[in-house]
């Protein structure tokens, strides 16, 4: 007889575990991607704030005799007194790195003493450093505060910005995603898997059988079930002889004795079939 053993080692936990530590790729490749975009965005702001801060030393340099003089400090003292506002100097003329803050970016002369503190710019916008200029013959602490400003929106900045491996991260995030949910689509369409051993059919080899008795057995041994009727027995092994059924049991009879040996066994069903089994 044949044996099968069946087993069952759980694939199916042991696949549901393997996806939910697997999640845990996309979501670190996730988190990654958004710490980088943010660096990302915090060095372009930086980078923009430090080209106002050397825009504004190189414009101070240049015009510090002039916004100094007593003429340009009673004019923004006058509008300060009228409007409450720094004196603002549009940045088209000024040289930036990055071109495109030549129609973003401006810088405020405001007039700072004891009795004026300097005027705070709202609004969402990226600052430089501040610096003073004094006049020569200063009183009261007098003093012309420069400071550069750009009206730089969050997504003129997000773009200026290298989101190269942002980017890349947040495709690998993507991919490990999709690759996670097609695994668990098949592993839900497909059956829970059995590992299944057959171990090998009987063998007839060394053991000392007539003609005869080998011609039975390996009906026997190669039948569905290792099962065959006593008709079909005798008509295979004599045809239409009278007594074929008497032959038949003498010839199980003896093999029988023969195989016992081999721990295989011929059993009678119900006297219409005989059976081969085999003893572990």
């Amino acid at each position: 007889m044949k044996s099968t053993a069946l087993m069952n080692n759980n694939p199916s936990a042991n696949s549901g575990a393997a996806l939910r530590y697997g999640m845990f790729i996309p979501l670190a490749l996730m988190i990654a991607s958004v710490i980088s975009c943010c660096l990302s965005y915090s060095n372009a702001k930086q980078t923009i704030a430090n080209d106002l801060n050397d825009a504004m030393f190189a414009l101070a340099n240049e015009n510090s005799e002039l916004w100094t003089r007593p003429d340009t400090i009673a004019a923004i003292r006058h509008m300060h007194e009228t409007t409450h506002k720094p004196l603002i100097y549009q940045a088209s003329d000024v040289n930036f790195r990055n071109p495109a803050l030549k129609d973003e970016a401006y810088f405020t002369l405001a007039l700072v003493d004891n009795k004026n503190v300097s005027h705070r710019i709202g609004g969402n916008k990226i600052a430089s450093d501040s610096i003073m200029l004094m006049p020569e013959r200063a009183a009261d602490g007098l003093a012309i505060q420069v400071q550069g400003f750009a009206d730089c929106s969050m997504a003129s900045v997000f773009f200026a910005s290298d989101q190269t491996l942002p980017g890349i991260l947040f495709s690998l995030s993507i991919l490990s995603m999709a690759s996670m949910l097609i695994w668990k689509r098949k592993e839900t369409e497909t059956p829970e898997a059995e590992f299944i051993a057959v171990s090998a059919s009987p063998s007839l080899d060394g053991i000392k059988l007539t003609p005869m008795q080998r011609q039975l057995a390996r009906m026997l041994l190669e039948a569905p079930g290792m099962k065959v009727d006593k008709r079909s027995l005798c008509e295979s092994l004599w045809g239409n002889k009278s007594n074929a059924e008497e032959s038949l049991y003498t010839l199980v009879k003896r093999t029988k004795i023969a195989l016992a040996e081999a721990k295989m066994e011929i059993v009678c069903n119900r006297g219409d079939s005989y059976e081969l089994r085999v003893n572990s």
